[in-house]
């Protein structure tokens, strides 16, 4: 199940950015891939952590169509976007070995974005409100 999710991660990215992107504008937020393993979250203003993982969960579950116990794994903290030219962006990934991040022992933290912490799509969610 895991290898056909991060098998579609690739085309879902490429095909639902500009979807995607419409549908986070009212969260402040785009997703835009980054490579075949890992999207971006790029917030329109400054945002904290629940933030991050709110928008990156949202992307698994609606877009990627992953189950709510998906795993999404921090790839790089907060700091400037590496596909726009803002200043505030995350980024994510659902196939660490992939991406090259060792996962950490412990959940995610929810306001550092520490490389490596991942929590679930179902506690991602929690932060939407």
């Amino acid at each position: 199940m895991k290898r056909s999710i991060v098998t579609l991660f690739s085309a879902a990215c490429l095909l639902a950015a500009p979807v995607l992107a419409q549908d986070m504008k009212g969260r402040g937020y785009e997703i835009n891939p980054v490579n075949d393993h890992v999207f971006e979250a790029v917030s329109e203003g400054l945002h904290g952590g629940a933030a991050f993982w709110c928008v990156a969960s949202l992307f698994v579950q609606q877009k990627l169509k992953a189950p709510m116990s998906t795993e999404i794994y921090v790839v790089r903290g907060g700091g400037p976007s590496v596909t726009t030219n803002r200043r505030s962006a995350a980024q994510f990934t659902i196939d660490p070995a992939a991406a090259g991040v060792t996962p950490s022992e412990s959940g995610g933290n929810l306001n550092k974005l520490v490389v490596g912490e991942h929590m679930s799509v179902s506690r991602g969610r929690t932060f939407c409100s």
